[in-house]
C-alpha cells in the first residue's frame, strides 16, 4: 500500500513539473542552493538573498546535495520528498499495531495517513523540506517505544535540521517525554536543545547572514512592531488574539480540515496532541493566508503527533464501548474511512484549486507549451545566467546565477526596472503567480529598445533574448507581439502608485544625454521636444525601431497628452505607428515640472514587407481624450506632425 501510493505522489509531482506548473517559489531557489552546496559554494542563492541561511536555517541541505551526483536534476528531489512522505507509514504502522494490537486497524490509520489529504497537498506543492519532519517524528517515536534513544536522537536531529522552526515543536516534544512519559533526562535533553536551537536560528543565524531580521517576523506584525510587543498584545489583549484566530471562516475551516480526516479522534488524546497544537497556533497567528490552510508545508510537523493521537484516542474508545473487540474495531474502521472520504470530497489534493487568497499552485493542467519551452532551452547554455519566469525557474535553476525577469521585490535594484541577465527566457502570456502585464510588457520593450537584447528564439509565445547576438529577424515579430498585448489591455492592469511613480522617475533627467541629438521642437502652448536618441536610422524590414525623444515644459500642463510616432513614405502616406503616452505611460504629461526634461521611448516595428527607400519619422502630441492634436509653433509642419529624421530601409 505504501510503495504503491509513494509512485502515485512521486508519479504527479513529477509530471506536474514536467507540464511547467512548479515555481521559482519555492522550488526554483531551494534546487539552486542545494546544487550550488553541491558545487562547493554552500546556500549560495540570487532569488531572494545572497546566503539561504539569510533566509532559512535548513542545514538538511547538506545531506540533499550528493543527490545531485546520483542525477542532476531537480526532479531528484521531488522523488525523495514522495519516498518519505509514503516511508512516513511504516513508523506509524509499528506504532498503530503495538498501542491497539489489532493489525487491520493500524493498517486502517496508516490508510488514512496516506490518504490525509495534507499529505497529498503538500507532496503537491514543489519541494519543502520541511515535509521531512513528518518521517521523521513518527520514526523518532517509534525508535522510543523500542527503547532505541540513541537512534531516536540522530532521527531528532535529522528533523531540527529541516528548518529553523522545527526546533519550538521539538522542544514541545522533549517536554512530553519528561512529564508524561517520564524520560526526564532525554526529554529535557531535547526540550532544551529544540528551544535553543529555534532562538539562536531565529535571532542568531538568520539575522547575522540576511544583515536584519528574519521577515518571517513581518509575518506578525498586526501583533505589534517588536518581539516584545507581539508578546504583551498575546497575553494583554486575549480578546484580539482569540477574534483573529477563529473570527476568519478560513481559519476556521482550516481548524475543521485538520481534524476532520482522523474523525476528530485525535481530540481523546489531548496531552499528545498538544505537541503539535503550537504549530497550529503560530499558523494561525500569521497574516499569510497560506498558513493559515492545508494547502502548504507550514503544518508538517503537526501531522505526526496528530496521527499518533488519533491512535491513543482509538485505544481509549475502544475502552469505552460497550462492544466485542471485532465490533468495536468495525465501527472505528468504518468511522474512519468515512471521515477520509468526506475529507476528500472536500479537499481533493489533486484537483483542488488553489489561488487567491492564498499562494497559486498548480495540477496538471497544461497552461505553457513545453515543446516550444525545450528549444528555447536547447539553446540556452548550461552555465549562462539567466533571467526568467516563475514557471521556467526550476527548469534552470541548476547555474551559479538566475533570477526572475519580473521581481516585484528587486525592481528598484534594476535600471528602469529591467533584469539584465546574459538571456531572458520569458513566457508572452504566461502571467502567473502576479506577473503585472502592464509593467512586463514595458520591459521586454525596454530590454529591446534600451539594452538591444535580440531574439534568438520566438515561438508560441516562448522568447529567448540576448545581449551578445547579431541582429535577428525574430526581434521585430516579438516587439509587435508585445506592443499587441499592450494594446489589447495590458497597459491597463491595476498597478501600484509607488511602482508608477519609482518607474516614472527613472526617465527623467536635468540635462539633455551627451548621446541625444538635439532638436528644437516647440508644440504650444509650453513644450517643447528638445533632442531624440536613435541608435540605427537604417534598418531592414521587420526590425524594431524604439527612437527615445526628450522632452521640456516651462508650466505645468493638462490635461493628459498622448504622444504619436509616425513612420511615413514620401508621398506622405504612414506606413506604421504608434500612439502611446509618454514614458509607457508611467511619467503622463500632468506630472512634468518645469525645467527636467523628461525621457520618452516609444518602439514600433518597421512593417515586414516594407519597400525599401528613404523614410520619415514624424512626432506629434494630441489630447488623448478629444483626439485634438498640440499646435507645432516652431517650425511649421503639416498636420503638426514635426519631422525628427529620415529612416532608410534597405
Amino acid at each position: 500500500m505504501i510503495a504503491l501510493w509513494t509512485a502515485v505522489l512521486a508519479t504527479y509531482a513529477v509530471l506536474r513539473h514536467d507540464r511547467l506548473n512548479s515555481s521559482v517559489f519555492d522550488f526554483g531557489i531551494k534546487s539552486q542552493v542545494i546544487w550550488n552546496t553541491y558545487q562547493g559554494d554552500w546556500f549560495a542563492s540570487t532569488i531572494e538573498v545572497e546566503h539561504y541561511l539569510g533566509d532559512h536555517v535548513q542545514l538538511i541541505f547538506v545531506l540533499l546535495a550528493p543527490l545531485f551526483a546520483l542525477w542532476e536534476d531537480p526532479r531528484v528531489l521531488l522523488l525523495v520528498q514522495s519516498l518519505l512522505l509514503g516511508l512516513a507509514g511504516l513508523p506509524l504502522y509499528r506504532i498503530a499495531r503495538r498501542k491497539l494490537q489489532d493489525d487491520h486497524l493500524a493498517l486502517i490509520i496508516t490508510a488514512a495517513y496516506l490518504l490525509y489529504p495534507t499529505v497529498g497537498f503538500v507532496n503537491r506543492f514543489d519541494f519543502h523540506p520541511l515535509t521531512f519532519v513528518i518521517f521523521f517524528f513518527f520514526l523518532s517515536y517509534d525508535l522510543l517505544e523500542i527503547k532505541k534513544p540513541g537512534w531516536a536522537s540522530v532521527v531528532l536531529a535529522l528533523a531540527l535540521f529541516t528548518r529553523e522552526d522545527v526546533g519550538f515543536t521539538i522542544g514541545f516534544f522533549g517536554l512530553y517525554l519528561a512529564l508524561v512519559h517520564r524520560r526526564w533526562k532525554f526529554g529535557l535533553l531535547w526540550g532544551a536543545v529544540g528551544w535553543g536551537w529555534f532562538l539562536f536560528t531565529i535571532f542568531g543565524i538568520i539575522p547575522y547572514f540576511r544583515g536584519a531580521t528574519s521577515d518571517s517576523l513581518g509575518r506578525y506584525a498586526w501583533l505589534g512592531g517588536s518581539v516584545s510587543e507581539m508578546v504583551e498584545t498575546l497575553f494583554r489583549r486575549p480578546g484580539v488574539v482569540i477574534d483573529h484566530l477563529f473570527g476568519e471562516p478560513l481559519r476556521r475551516r482550516f481548524l475543521l480540515m485538520i481534524f476532520l480526516p482522523v474523525g476528530f479522534l485525535a481530540l481523546l488524546s489531548p496531552l499528545t496532541l498538544a505537541i503539535g497544537l503550537p504549530v497550529v497556533a503560530y499558523n494561525l497567528l500569521s497574516d499569510v493566508p497560506s498558513q493559515s490552510s492545508i494547502y502548504f508545508q507550514y503544518i508538517s510537523p503537526l501531522i505526526p503527533f496528530l496521527f499518533i493521537a488519533t491512535v491513543e484516542g482509538i485505544a481509549k474508545l475502544q475502552r469505552w464501548l460497550p462492544f466485542s473487540p471485532s465490533r468495536s474495531r468495525l465501527l472505528v474502521g468504518v468511522w474512519l474511512l468515512l471521515a477520509v472520504g468526506i475529507s476528500w470530497a472536500l479537499e481533493n489534493p489533486f484537483t483542488t484549486p488553489i489561488n487567491d487568497p492564498f499562494y497559486p499552485v498548480y495540477g496538471l493542467e497544461r497552461l505553457s507549451d513545453r515543446a516550444a519551452f525545450d528549444e528555447a532551452v536547447s539553446l540556452l547554455p548550461a552555465d549562462a545566467p539567466v533571467s526568467t519566469m516563475m514557471a521556467y525557474g526550476p527548469h534552470v535553476a541548476l547555474r551559479r546565477r538566475y533570477d526572475l525577469f519580473h521581481a516585484r521585490s528587486r525592481m528598484e535594484e534594476r535600471p528602469y526596472g529591467v533584469a539584465q541577465s546574459e538571456y531572458l527566457l520569458l513566457h508572452l502570456t504566461d502571467l502567473r503567480w502576479g506577473v503585472n502585464a502592464r509593467t512586463y510588457y514595458a520591459a521586454i520593450e525596454k530590454a529591446i529598445g534600451l539594452f538591444n537584447y535580440e531574439a534568438i528564439y520566438f515561438g508560441n509565445d516562448v522568447v529567448l533574448l540576448t545581449r551578445t547576438a547579431a541582429p535577428q529577424p525574430a526581434t521585430g515579430a516579438l516587439l509587435q507581439r508585445v506592443i499587441d498585448l499592450q494594446e489589447a489591455g495590458g497597459k491597463y492592469a491595476p498597478t501600484g502608485q509607488e511602482t508608477l511613480d519609482w518607474l516614472g522617475a527613472q526617465w527623467v533627467t536635468d540635462n539633455l544625454p551627451s548621446n541625444a541629438t538635439p532638436v528644437s521642437a516647440n508644440f504650444e502652448p509650453t513644450i517643447e521636444l528638445v533632442g531624440y536618441s536613435l541608435p540605427e536610422e537604417t534598418l531592414t524590414p521587420g526590425r524594431p525601431l524604439c527612437p527615445i525623444l526628450y522632452w521640456q515644459t516651462d508650466s505645468p500642463i493638462d490635461p493628459a497628452l498622448t504622444v504619436f510616432l509616425h513612420l511615413a513614405a514620401a508621398d506622405g502616406f504612414v506606413q506604421a505607428q504608434r500612439d502611446s503616452e509618454p514614458a509607457f505611460g508611467f511619467y503622463p504629461t500632468p506630472k512634468w515640472r518645469p525645467g527636467e526634461v523628461v525621457g520618452d521611448m516609444h518602439c514600433l516595428q518597421i512593417p515586414v514587407g516594407l519597400a525599401p527607400g528613404e523614410y520619415t519619422l514624424l512626432v506629434g502630441l494630441y489630447d488623448g481624450a478629444t483626439g485634438e492634436r498640440r499646435p507645432l509653433s516652431r517650425p511649421p509642419a503639416a498636420n503638426d506632425a514635426y519631422p525628427l529624421t529620415k529612416i532608410t530601409v534597405e
